[in-house]
């Protein structure tokens, strides 16, 4: 696999906007096993982040992770030229 090292930061995103968005039940227990099994820890502190946010507020501070931790932008803009 290319670039494992984005897959925390990526699906920690996903949690955050399916909390604050949909919360999907069945998306959350996806995610919240995926951090058990890959990472072998859970998502106590992705939940307590969550508390009194929105999705409005929550996303310059998203922006910026993925920003900085990701080449998510990178992607994006290749995929906008298409």
């Amino acid at each position: 696999m290319k670039n494992t090292k984005e897959i925390r930061t990526i699906l920690g995103v996903l949690f955050y906007l399916n909390r604050l968005g949909y919360n999907d039940k069945d998306i959350a227990n996806v995610l919240e096993y995926a951090f058990y099994r890959l990472f072998g820890s859970n998502t106590n502190l992705l939940l307590l982040a969550c508390i009194g946010q929105t999705k409005e507020s929550a996303k310059p501070a998203i922006d910026e992770i993925l920003r900085t931790q990701t080449d998510f932008n990178e992607f994006m803009n290749e995929k906008e030229k298409h």
